[in-house]
């Protein structure tokens, strides 16, 4: 009898065991034994959105085998898994469920565009996953109060617009007209130039709109300079704003164009050529790493991040590369200081990121703010004999 009580105790222990076990793998690591820490990272690989998602997606890679490479996290190793949207919201949705319901991961990193990023926002909040955006608008992180597990690395477009705003102030330019992308990104930008305009001394003369794969944007252009502005602000990614740059240099269009932190990067030049030349915008300083005084509290981390990401690709990361870089280093201090799950990432974050200095900025993440940048961590840039320089404020 005593015998098989043993035998009857035995199995249940086992039965226990094996539950447990079935339950770990079930919630992806967050109970039991952890053997890799999955991390989900939604970017715009293909598509329009494809020049802020590819820079993101390698810097992505290029931290995971770095991280591995070194032992992992605590001895643990990091599995990324990627997943392109395809610059689609669908897509981005359909990704966003796969990755937390099927794959089971503890965080996700992306999407690249407002729209794509907005899709996957009321997943995160509804399944309670920390998702780190790339995308730049505001309404990502905004209201705090329904944004609890979404954060973001890029400078919102509000820090842009302040930045900006300051330069056209400094040139003694109060009058301008608007062209904005008819995307998300393109209307959240209009949104905080309308918003800001009577706290700079901004009047708009002129707003005009674009679809993103327009081949001419003449006529809006010709409408800005019957309004008598005095500069044109562009509110965009490429190849729109390339587009326009080359439709006001063929107008013979004198006044200074400014565009958003959208073009930041070689390929604007590539695509506007000599119509570049005198392009003002506000950037990240990853732009022009090599430009960043060795006191500033950026210099090491941009300087390094650069360097590995060109020795590895052979072409430049831009401020794309950085804020996929910077969402996974993100995850990464939440990891290595014991938040290994889900709620404990979340709460790291919101609680723990203090100064701390990433390749996009100084983060300071709250309670009331998700994003933790500062209009002063942007810089002004333009365009000069083919290339991107820091412009030097008055």
């Amino acid at each position: 009898m005593k015998r098989v009580l043993l035998t009857l105790l035995l199995a249940m222990m086992a039965a226990l065991v094996l539950a447990a076990c079935g339950e770990a793998e079930a919630d992806g690591g967050e109970k039991g034994e952890v053997t890799e820490y999955k991390i989900g990272a939604i970017y715009s690989k293909t598509g329009p959105n494809s020049p802020l998602g590819e820079p993101e997606w390698n810097a992505t890679k290029l931290l995971e085998e770095q991280i591995n490479a070194e032992g992992g996290i605590n001895g643990i190793p990091l599995k990324i898994i990627l997943a392109d949207d395809e610059s689609n919201q669908e897509k981005a949705t359909q990704e966003m469920n796969r990755l937390i319901n099927d794959e089971k991961v503890i965080a996700i990193l992306g999407s690249s565009g407002t729209g794509e990023s907005l899709a996957m926002k009321g997943i995160a909040l509804q399944q309670e996953v920390p998702m780190i955006a790339a995308a730049a608008s505001p309404s990502v992180v905004e209201p705090v109060e329904d944004s609890k597990w979404i954060f973001k690395t890029p400078h919102s477009d509000v820090h842009a617009v302040e930045r900006l705003y300051m330069h056209l102030q400094e040139q003694g330019i109060s009058k301008i007209g608007t062209i904005v992308d008819s995307n998300a990104y393109g209307s959240s930008g209009l949104e905080q130039l309308e918003a800001l305009a009577d706290a700079y001394d901004m009047d708009i003369v002129a707003k005009e709109s674009y679809n993103t794969q327009d081949p001419d944007m003449s006529t809006q252009l010709t409408k800005i300079k019957s309004a008598k502005a005095e500069a044109v602000v562009v509110w965009g990614t490429n190849p729109g704003p390339a587009v326009i740059a080359k439709n006001a240099h063929d107008l013979g269009l004198e006044i200074p164009i400014v565009g958003s932190h959208g073009i930041a990067n070689a390929g604007f030049i590539s695509l506007a050529e000599e119509a570049a030349e005198g392009v003002v915008i506000p950037t990240g300083k990853l732009l022009f790493p090599e430009q960043i005084p060795e006191d500033d509290v950026q210099s090491e981390i941009i300087s390094t991040f650069y360097k590995d990401y060109t020795e590895k690709y052979n072409s430049e990361p831009t401020n794309f590369g950085s804020y996929g870089y910077d969402n996974l280093l993100l995850v990464i201090e939440a990891l290595k200081n014991g938040a290994t799950d889900r709620e404990a990432i979340r709460d790291f974050l919101e609680n723990d990121v203090k100064d701390w200095v990433g390749t996009t900025g100084v983060f300071n993440f709250t309670e009331a703010d998700h994003n933790g940048l500062q209009p002063d961590s942007m810089v002004m840039a333009i365009v000069e004999n083919g290339e991107w320089k820091l412009l030097e404020s008055e």
